[in-house]
């Protein structure tokens, strides 16, 4: 097996790795998609702060993964 058969390969590997954590962490939406309009209320629920940053932080990694996937491609392509 040549070398870049095996590095297309990795990169092949990390994008379903990705896509597989942006399919269950999403990305995060800036609006309500469902267009429901939220009544804002003076108390904070820290769960929910929480919670949302650990799937912003997940949907950041699968992007990056994805990303660097891709490169691995890229670079698989000038390889003998």
């Amino acid at each position: 097996m040549s070398c870049s058969t095996i590095v297309n390969s990795i990169g092949l590997v990390i994008d379903i790795v990705g896509a597989l954590i942006l399919f269950r962490f999403g990305l995060a939406p800036k609006i309500d998609v469902e267009g429901h309009v939220h009544l804002i209320l003076e108390q904070v629920d820290e769960g929910e702060i929480a919670l949302a940053k650990r799937y912003k932080s997940w949907s950041s990694i699968g992007i990056i993964l994805i990303g660097i996937g891709f490169l691995f491609q890229l670079i698989s392509n000038f390889l003998n």
